[in-house]
């Protein structure tokens, strides 16, 4: 790593050290002279549909790091393996990791500000061309359910499959009137900076789509909500949380009639998602948890009406 290194000219290497939340494919590094970077593996298509985002990002409020680039003037440096990195220069500022002691109900407001200012950031290239739709409906009919059914020791499909009968029911007849526009996909709150409450720093924008906003919004509360729903007074707490979050979106894009109503769906979907995807990639425990968390929704949602 320290060879590949060399093709930004960036000095000696001091520390490689992988981030927390990176999956194994990112890296806090920082040069003998203190300076810090966060190295990151991607395939070439993602990195540069992330560059593209970042490009015009970078030229809005958002907090953004361009890639540093190398010796040679690319954006980005393979291995002798082929694969694909990137290099950035690590932005200021601190993920959020408690959402629940002290002021919670003021961070969650954060967040959704800083996602609303992200969407408006974005509605100002909107128009560019090349970005995936989502689909959101389509992928839970033709993907999610069809991979939870397909192993059915390892959750309940009927009662899974019940939630999102309930749930497909309100959300397809609304789902063409929610406003649509490019989203992060991945608007956790590991994916942002902050530093004195003021954000410093939006990362991760390999997943960018053309989307409903909303799951945005309803994204960054069930990560959340995932940390806190077995604990009968985290769960107490979350609602109030969540419509913080909420308040802080409608600073900057306020939530229409549709949006409000399709809430409880967007949330299953999400669980849905994760569902399927941690039975896709064998992590049974992890799927056991979103499916825990989808029931806590289905007996909670009228705590989620706004």
């Amino acid at each position: 790593m320290k060879e590949l290194l060399k093709k930004w000219g960036i000095g000696s290497i001091d520390t490689i050290t992988p981030t927390p939340s990176g999956g194994g494919r990112t890296w806090f590094v920082r040069t003998m002279t203190k300076r810090d970077f966060v190295l990151k593996e991607s395939d070439l298509m993602r990195s540069l549909r992330e560059y593209s985002v970042l490009l015009g990002l970078s030229k809005t409020q958002i907090p953004v790091a361009l890639p540093v680039t190398t010796v040679e003037g690319d954006w980005y440096a393979k291995n002798h393996n082929g694969k694909v990195y990137c290099l950035y220069p690590k932005l200021p500022g601190l993920v959020v990791t408690e959402h629940y002691a002290g002021d919670a109900e003021k961070r969650a407001l954060t967040f959704g500000q800083a996602i609303g200012l992200l969407h408006r950031c974005f509605q100002e290239r909107d128009s560019v061309n090349g970005y995936q739709e989502m689909e959101l409906v389509e992928q839970i009919e033709e993907w999610a359910i069809q991979r939870i059914r397909k192993d059915r020791t390892t959750v309940d499909v009927c009662a899974i499959e019940q939630i999102w009968r309930d749930a497909e029911s309100e959300l397809k007849p609304l789902y063409k009137e929610l406003p649509q526009q490019l989203i992060h996909r991945d608007a956790h709150p590991s994916n942002m900076l902050f530093s004195t409450g003021q954000l410093t720093g939006f990362l991760d924008f390999e997943m960018v789509r053309r989307g409903p906003r909303v799951f945005d919004v309803c994204y960054c509360g069930s990560s959340i909500l995932v940390e806190g729903f077995e604990d009968f007074e985290k769960g107490q707490k979350w609602p109030s949380l969540f419509h913080s979050l909420a308040r802080g979106y409608e600073e900057f894009c306020p939530l229409i009639a549709s949006e409000r109503l399709a809430i409880y769906g967007v949330f299953v979907t999400i669980e849905l998602l994760f569902i399927a995807f941690w039975m896709d990639t064998h992590n049974e425990d992890a799927a056991r948890m979103n499916e825990r968390l989808l029931y806590w929704l289905a007996t909670n949602r009228d705590a989620l009406a706004m």
